[in-house]
Order: C-alpha cells, then sequence, then structure tokens
C-alpha cells in the first residue's frame, strides 16, 4: 500500500465497493461484518491509524473529518459507519445478498431494531475506549493489542488530540475549516476522549443501561424463541451492533463489569453464541493479522536498511504465529 493514495488492490470479483478502514477500528469491524453477512463482495485497503495516513490529502478528499471507514461505490463516497450499513441494505438485499431489516418495516420486530440501533449507536464509543486507557483504575483485564504500554500511549493522545488535529488543519488548507471543527470537538465538545475517573463513572454508566435492556429483551426469548437474536428470529443490524459492542468491551477487559460471571447470564449466553459465527469471527480475530500487516508497514516507514526490515519481519511472523495460536484456542 502507497502512502501517497489509494491502492488498487483488488479481490478478483469485480465488484465497484471499496472499504477504507482499520481492522481495530470499532466502527470499522461493523461495517466488515455486515458485508460478510449480506455476503457483499468488495475490494479493501487499510488506513494506517498508527502513521496517521487518514490525515493525508488522499484521504481527507475522501473524508474531510479523516475517519474510518469509508466505503466508495464507483463515483459514490460513504463515510460513517451508520450510514455505509444502511446503504449496503438500501441497495444490496435482493436474493443474492443477506438481509439485515425485516421486509415488514412496521413490525414489532422492525420497531425493536430501530430502538436498539438508536440505543448502541449513540453511545460514546470513543470515551470508553480511551477513557479506559487514561484511568489505570478500570484496567481489569484488557486482551491484545490493549496492553498497559498502549493504554499509556493512548491516555497522552487523549490529551494532545486537540493540538494534533489543529496541527492537520493548518498543514491541510483545502480541509481547514472542517478540521478546525473537529479539534474544537475534541477540545470541548462530545469528541473529548480525555476522561477523568468521574466523567467515567458517567460513561460506563450508559453503557451499564444500553446492555441492561438487551438484558431484559434477551430474557424474553423463552420457550421456542429461545433462538431468537436480538429482536427476533432475523439476524439484524441491531445484532450486528450489540456484537461489535460486546466484542469492543471484552478486548478492553470489561466483560466481568457487564455481563461475565453470572452477572447478565442471558448476554453472557449470547455473546458466546454470536463468537460462533462466521461474520464476526472475520470482522473481529481476522483482524488482529491485520493489524500486524498494518504495524509492519510503520516499521517499513520508519526504518531504513535491510537489517531493520528483517527485524521487523520476524517480529511480525513471532506475533503472528502467538495470534494463530490464541484464535484457534478459543
Amino acid at each position: 500500500m502507497s502512502s501517497g493514495g489509494p491502492s488498487n488492490n483488488s479481490n478478483g470479483n469485480g465488484n465497484s465497493l471499496k472499504l477504507y478502514y482499520h481492522p481495530m477500528s470499532f466502527y470499522s469491524q461493523r461495517v466488515l461484518m455486515a458485508l460478510y453477512e449480506k455476503r457483499v463482495p468488495f475490494k479493501s485497503q487499510v488506513v494506517s491509524l498508527l502513521t496517521k495516513e487518514q490525515y493525508k490529502p488522499w484521504f481527507l478528499r475522501l473524508n474531510p473529518r479523516a475517519e474510518v471507514p469509508v466505503l466508495t461505490d464507483g463515483v459514490k463516497v460513504i463515510p460513517d459507519s451508520v450510514r455505509i450499513v444502511e446503504y449496503l441494505e438500501d441497495n444490496f438485499s435482493n436474493g443474492q445478498f443477506g438481509q439485515l431489516t425485516p421486509r415488514e418495516k412496521g413490525s414489532e420486530e422492525s420497531r425493536k431494531i430501530q430502538a436498539f440501533r438508536e440505543c448502541f449507536e449513540g453511545l460514546p464509543v470513543g470515551a470508553m475506549t480511551y477513557g479506559t486507557a487514561g484511568n489505570p483504575h478500570l484496567w481489569d483485564n484488557p486482551k491484545f493489542p490493549f496492553t498497559p504500554t498502549l493504554f499509556k500511549q493512548m491516555a497522552e493522545m487523549a490529551k494532545t488530540r486537540p493540538s494534533m488535529i489543529r496541527g492537520y488543519a493548518q498543514s491541510n488548507p483545502e480541509f481547514q475549516e472542517t478540521l478546525r471543527e473537529k479539534a474544537l470537538e475534541a477540545q470541548d465538545g462530545d469528541q473529548n476522549l480525555h476522561k477523568t475517573a468521574e466523567e467515567m463513572d458517567d460513561v460506563l454508566g450508559r453503557f451499564d443501561a444500553a446492555l441492561g435492556r438487551a438484558e431484559e429483551e434477551l430474557a424474553t426469548h423463552t420457550g421456542e424463541h429461545t433462538h431468537w437474536w436480538l429482536c427476533g428470529e432475523l439476524f439484524s443490524i441491531a445484532d450486528i451492533d450489540l456484537a461489535i459492542l460486546l466484542n469492543h468491551l471484552y478486548v478492553l477487559g470489561h466483560e466481568r463489569r457487564f455481563w461475565a460471571e453470572g452477572k447478565r447470564p442471558h448476554l453472557q449466553a449470547y455473546w458466546d453464541r454470536i463468537q460462533q459465527r462466521v461474520s464476526f469471527q472475520r470482522s473481529t480475530h481476522i483482524s488482529l493479522g491485520g493489524l500486524q500487516l498494518a504495524r509492519l508497514h510503520q516499521a517499513f516507514k520508519e526504518h531504513s536498511g535491510v537489517l531493520a526490515s528483517v527485524m521487523a519481519a520476524l517480529g511480525l511472523a513471532a506475533i503472528s504465529y502467538a495470534v494463530y495460536r490464541r484464535v484457534n484456542k478459543s
């Protein structure tokens, strides 16, 4: 992948869809799961958040807010995971593709799906992620790649993020207005990711309330409905939202706080079940390998010389083997 612009990597299916994403991005995983669930062929390109590739001019032309994921369909450009999933459902829901919303739009199941979508999609995932990193008392049981070292780096990044974005605004006059607005949001608005312990209590409470609603709904699935997903027999967009949310909280190490060890038994059963679904495995487990490729890409950019390249490749091989063992044991 060239940092100077999008690559022309193709999966060989000739489809016009292309996803720009990062494998560990919560919002990217949501779109990946929808694509796999709907069986829509697509091309893809990793945007290296490690090297701030999202602030390169070529990507800012796709999304001036410098955020992944972005989907392109020919000349159409669709940013934001919610909009992308809706676009996929609106345009790829015939007999060839999977269906993630009921055909009867006014049904009780449809209303429940919409209500849970609004509940989950309004949660401050960024604040949860970086707020956890910045508050060591919340480091309960984090999983790879969230090591204490990475958490410390993320906490520092949350503090310096507004000034960093202003710097990119200064160096990209074409997108200066949008990036300045984003910098203000990162400093004083909803996108402020630097959270005190007291502020994190509120963030945790919002997630707790949302998962409590899910537990209550799942508890009603008795008798002939025990095989139902969150809102009914259909595996829906609300299930994708919940699946990726549970995975993100699990990787951050919050499963004991929110559902494990008898806290929410129906949510635990749902978590056990969702991990067996192929679309979930492809959008989350396999993403660990993609993360290593992104790190190797960063190493090649930052280091020159054959020795540095060889050492980076050897490190990648060792980590990839560890990931392989982890996935095959799960």
